[in-house]
């Protein structure tokens, strides 16, 4: 590797929210110096919601950030040319879930026709509900869909007291929150999975703006390299990521955040599709599959081309990309 520059290339990067267990990588790749090795020094800004990072980095001047790929899909029919490109894909799946309680009587996607589902009103499953309707059979016009800013103790809560019939979110955070609180998930809640619905819908991942991709494009590539290295490190040891975790925060749960990085270890694939093809590369058709479904779901103004939201030009060698798992 050659040496690193005298000058560090500064690059602010937005986060989906703070350090957690489901992002841990990009901790672990600071505190072991990855980001230096490359000539790097990256300031992270907490993010507000995986939904929101595309939209706040072309808004606020961000080099860099991790959010939901979907997102970027929005992005780049409104602002063509402008709008951040994936280059790393992190969650090979959506991890996107409707969450109903244990004892709910709806069965099937079809039954919530109906009924009040609740969530953030940037969360993830609920940006793209109307791609997940549309592979279920249901209409989300006949869904009401009440957007809340509360935490997650005071959504589960909205369940138990029957306010609500169902959340959207992420299964790691939902479960996560049932932990937290000493619970057993398997004993308070069921999911309808994204993943199961809309295959062709793919999670978070890492993301450039268009400026630091075509002007400076071999700082893109140290900070994929950067990220890359962070990531293996985390899926080879990931008690060993918590640790690093929990020495910047210790306010966190080493418990929960563990179980939290392993719920998102399903979220990139499962550990048999991470060890035959690695990290951070897509599937061309599947995500141009996913990009038509969201166009149309979503009523957008255009259709971007595929290199407009994902440039597979940056990433390491395949073998580079398999931890040792």
């Amino acid at each position: 590797m050659p040496a690193p520059p005298a000058t560090p290339h500064k690059l602010r990067f937005l986060l989906n929210s703070g350090f957690s267990g489901a992002n841990a990588w990009f901790l672990v790749a600071q505190q072991r110096g990855y980001f230096r090795d490359e000539g790097i020094e990256v300031e992270f800004t907490d993010g507000r919601g995986a939904f929101t990072a595309a939209g706040r980095m072309l808004d606020e001047g961000f080099d860099a950030g991790y959010g939901d790929i979907q997102a970027t899909y929005e992005q780049a029919a409104h602002k063509p040319g402008q709008a951040p490109v994936g280059v790393y894909m992190v969650m090979d799946v959506s991890p996107s879930v409707i969450i109903l309680p244990v004892a709910s009587p709806v069965k099937e996607p079809t039954q919530l026709a109906g009924r009040t589902i609740t969530g953030h009103g940037t969360d993830v499953a609920l940006n793209t509900f109307e791609q997940f309707a549309s592979k279920v059979g249901l209409d989300p016009k006949s869904v009401t869909i009440v957007p809340n800013p509360g935490n997650w103790k005071t959504l589960i809560g909205l369940l138990d007291d029957h306010t609500s019939d169902a959340l959207f979110g992420y299964s790691s955070t939902s479960t996560a929150a049932i932990a937290t609180a000493g619970g057993k998930v398997e004993e308070r809640l069921r999911f309808f999975r994204f993943r199961d619905a809309v295959p062709e819908l793919y999670g978070s991942a890492l993301m450039v703006s268009p400026k630091l991709l075509h002007e400076q494009p071999q700082v893109a590539r140290g900070l994929v390299r950067a990220v890359n290295r962070g990531v293996m490190d985390t899926l080879c040891e990931p008690q060993v990521a918590i640790d690093i975790l929990v020495a910047h925060n210790p306010d966190e749960s080493a418990k929960v955040e563990l179980g939290r990085l392993m719920d998102t270890l399903d979220d990139m694939g499962g550990r048999e599709r991470i060890a035959r093809d690695g990290v951070g590369d897509i599937d061309p058709v599947r995500m141009q599959a996913g990009l038509d479904l969201t166009v149309a779901q979503r009523h957008l103004p255009r259709r971007p081309d595929l290199g407009e939201v994902f440039d597979r030009s940056l990433l390491p060698e395949q073998a580079e990309r398999r931890p040792c798992m």
